[in-house]
């Protein structure tokens, strides 16, 4: 039986076919070959987010203590070597403790060598004792001295600009210059005749021991005197206000504490930055397919309405991978933490950039 012939079938029908069932793998090949050449490109080429850096520094006191006149806030200009704060290292309270703890164990030194010695020796210690009592008085007197004339500075500053009355503000309550004036007048004379009573002391000592001549125990008599030596070293040391100054030209970021507030040593107190955009720093993720030179060229793309490029160099690059907070450009995500090779670029010139600024970087090597 012969076959029959075919149908012949209209163009029109075979490109209705061919839209239907050929058309669309056609477009979905070329869909996915776009997709994977855009995947190539932006994502393993090595395209990577950069932070402008500038010179930060960062304030602190070598010394535990109580920051007083803070002078600057956030955001101010400061200079070189300007006074931002004092640190006063050691309080009256605390001073004034040390000096009873002193006294108390100069006490219990003299009953217990009075047990020991006789009349004359005891009298003798006794003497000596007192003068020291009288030394670490003279002390105590002039550490008010010294802060009744911190205080009467700060005054004479605030009553030069018209801020504090000169005498007693009856409506404030609040203690003007003449009272800070007087305040440093009395401790003054008080220092002085404390001075003077322990030159009185020192010199009777020095006769009774011409006179009397006691037999003393030169091992306590030396303990004592080291002893005693030490703890007026410290306290000298230890009392008075420290000057925290500015290590850079530049701005205020941010104050961490506040005057009133005691701190600890090496405790970070201010946040400077020159406000100049020094370096530019950014992270390679992985996959990373060519490990960047130094002086290697960089494309650098400011962000924003209008996008400003410019080229950098690769100044240094790391030895080894770090983490580092990735922003995902996802809606209801912050960042994440991922690994990647850092890498230091030069400043472009003519990019105007601002410190802590993100760019977008693209690397010009291929290897």
């Amino acid at each position: 039986m012969n076959s029959l012939p075919s149908i012949p079938r209209p163009l029109s029908q075979r490109w209705r076919d061919f839209r239907f069932m050929g058309l669309p793998v056609l477009v979905f090949l070329a869909v996915f070959g776009a997709i994977l050449l855009l995947w190539d490109q932006s994502w393993t080429s090595g395209t990577f987010v950069g932070e402008v850096q500038s010179v930060e520094a960062v304030v602190s006191s070598a010394q535990a203590g109580m920051l007083v006149d803070l002078s600057v806030d956030d955001f101010e200009s400061v200079t070189r070597n300007q006074v931002l704060a004092k640190v006063q290292v050691k309080s009256p309270e605390t001073a004034a403790a040390e000096i009873a703890a002193m006294k108390s164990d100069l006490e219990v030194t003299r009953v217990r060598m009075g047990q020991d010695q006789q009349r004359n020796d005891l009298t003798y210690q006794g003497t000596r004792v007192d003068l020291q009592l009288r030394r670490l008085e003279l002390a105590s007197a002039r550490i008010r001295f010294q802060q009744a004339e911190s205080e009467l500075e700060r005054l004479t500053r605030l009553y030069q600009d018209k801020v504090l009355p000169k005498g007693i503000s009856q409506l404030r309550n609040e203690f003007g210059y003449d009272v800070a004036l007087r305040d440093r007048d009395l401790f003054r004379e008080e220092v002085e005749q404390k001075t003077r009573l322990v030159a009185d002391l020192e010199q009777t000592l020095e006769r009774f021991k011409t006179t009397n001549g006691p037999g003393r125990n030169s091992a306590v008599d030396a303990a004592i005197d080291a002893a005693i030596g030490a703890q007026e070293k410290l306290l000298e040391a230890t009392v008075g206000s420290v000057s925290l100054r500015a290590p850079i030209d530049g701005v205020v970021k941010k104050v961490l504490r506040r005057s009133g507030e005691n701190i600890a040593a090496g405790e970070p107190l201010i946040e400077l930055g020159n406000g100049k955009p020094r370096r530019i720093i950014g992270f390679l993720r992985q996959p990373i397919t060519a490990r960047p030179q130094v002086g290697d060229v960089v494309e650098v793309r400011k962000r924003g309405s209008k996008p400003q490029v410019g080229l950098a160099k690769v100044a240094q690059v790391g030895a080894q991978l770090q983490l580092f907070t990735q922003p995902l450009r996802v809606r209801g995500f912050a960042a994440s933490m991922e690994r990647g090779l850092p890498v230091l670029l030069t400043v472009p010139e003519g990019l105007d950039l601002y410190p802590g600024e993100a760019v977008d970087l693209v690397p010009k090597w291929s290897r």
